[in-house]
């Protein structure tokens, strides 16, 4: 079992660094059914990078929408090839798209039936999308389901949140369990600043859209730049806005280990 010692975020980064390596290490020894959540943004690259270091072959996985904008999708494919990462990419979508059809990749294809029909009920009904309506049983439908048939065979798997990033991420812990299922959290304490200086000290390069302002990327409809918070500008103009898509609020095993 890993055990909880978060570092003081008055430590450097190379301290918060090496801290990191250690949560990491200690939780590929405790927990051998273990991978990387990657969601391709800034925080999600610098924690793959470190976790490679402690373990090169480590599994990594991302749950990809069809809302996602297409520099993400071709951002994912190139770091996959350029880091050799193996992803395995889960979607609820009528078929893979063009630009994932790539031999590097892994790509579950999962039912879209009952998105489809509950998004066009509530196009019909409301005359609006169904992430303008109900983004949270969109982002249930279209995020947690998938994490929850990524993360089944797994024990514990590791994410690159920050207690920085939001007002929902504040009391987030480096080491979390729910329903028997661990996670681990190593740059928890890393600030802003510091994970684009990790990125640019190690050369990784970036996505395209933090260049035009946005802070937090998720779904194209649902992400905008700027926001006094990194996650203000997610889900603008709903109830959700600034929250959670629910992946990390949402128990995604059950304590038998099965999925909800």
């Amino acid at each position: 079992m890993v055990v909880n010692s978060t570092v003081k975020i008055e430590s450097t980064l190379e301290e918060k660094i090496e801290h990191a390596r250690d949560l990491i290490e200690n939780a590929i020894r405790a927990y051998p059914r273990i991978a990387v959540a990657c969601s391709f943004g800034k925080d999600s690259m610098v924690t793959v990078h470190i976790a490679r270091q402690v373990k090169p072959d480590l599994k990594i996985f991302a749950v990809m929408t069809q809302f996602k904008p297409k520099e993400t999708f071709e951002y994912l494919v190139k770091m996959d090839r350029e880091w050799r990462l193996g992803t395995t990419v889960y979607i609820v979508a009528d078929k893979i798209p063009a630009i994932l059809r790539n031999r590097s990749l892994d790509v579950r294809l999962l039912p879209v039936e009952e998105f489809n029909r509950k998004a066009a009920e509530t196009e019909r009904n409301t005359g609006r999308k169904i992430y303008q309506v109900d983004p949270d049983e969109c982002c249930r439908l279209l995020k947690v389901e998938p994490s929850k048939l990524a993360v089944a065979e797994l024990d514990a798997w590791i994410c690159g949140l920050r207690n920085t990033e939001g007002r929902t991420r504040v009391d987030y812990q480096e080491i979390e369990e729910k329903g028997g299922l661990i996670k681990i959290n190593p740059i928890l304490t890393f600030t802003e600043a510091e994970v684009w200086r990790y990125i640019a000290t190690r050369g990784i390069e970036p996505h395209l859209w933090y260049a035009r302002g946005y802070r937090s990327l998720g779904c194209a409809p649902c992400s905008h730049p700027g926001g006094v918070l990194e996650r203000d500008g997610r889900w603008q103009d709903t109830s959700k806005c600034g929250g959670e898509c629910g992946i990390h609020t949402l128990a995604l095993k059950s304590q038998s280990g099965k999925t909800n």
